[in-house]
């Protein structure tokens, strides 16, 4: 009888460690055959630039850059007083963009980078690419 106790325990101590050490779905890994997944990396990606009121009523001086602001290459350059800004570009490289308010006579300039990337996930053993990823590029005035 004590060996067959013996044995019972470790046994259920064999399955409760091999439970305790499976996988489990996380966030990242699903399956959900209904999911719509898409298969291919996308080649674009939004980036957002999101633009504070100007305080004195004038146009933000706003510039948009492919790579880094001391060394990169100037994408686009404008003004305007819209609180955000849209562009479709290709993933895989770094944005920086500038604001430059004037506030009280000063100018004040507002500089935020990141590199895009396409966002994927597992499911159902399939690699899924995010294509409502995007990044935010905060140029607001705190």
């Amino acid at each position: 009888m004590k060996k067959h106790l013996k044995y019972t325990l470790v046994i259920i101590g064999f399955i409760a460690l091999s439970v305790s050490c499976s996988k489990t779905n996380s966030q990242d890994d699903i399956c959900d055959p209904n999911q719509i997944c898409y298969t291919s990396k996308p080649t674009e990606l939004y980036v957002k630039l999101e633009l504070s009121s100007s305080p004195n009523a004038q146009p933000i001086q706003v510039s948009f850059y492919e790579g880094y602001f001391d060394d990169g290459e100037l994408f686009d350059t404008f003004t305007t007083n819209s609180s955000e800004e849209y562009y479709l570009m290709p993933v895989g490289k770094r944005y920086t963009a500038t604001a430059k308010y004037v506030k009280n006579g000063d100018t004040i300039m507002v500089i935020d980078s990141e590199k895009l990337n396409a966002a994927s996930y597992e499911n159902c053993e399939e690699t899924c690419y995010d294509y409502d990823a995007e990044i935010v590029l905060d140029l607001k005035l705190d």
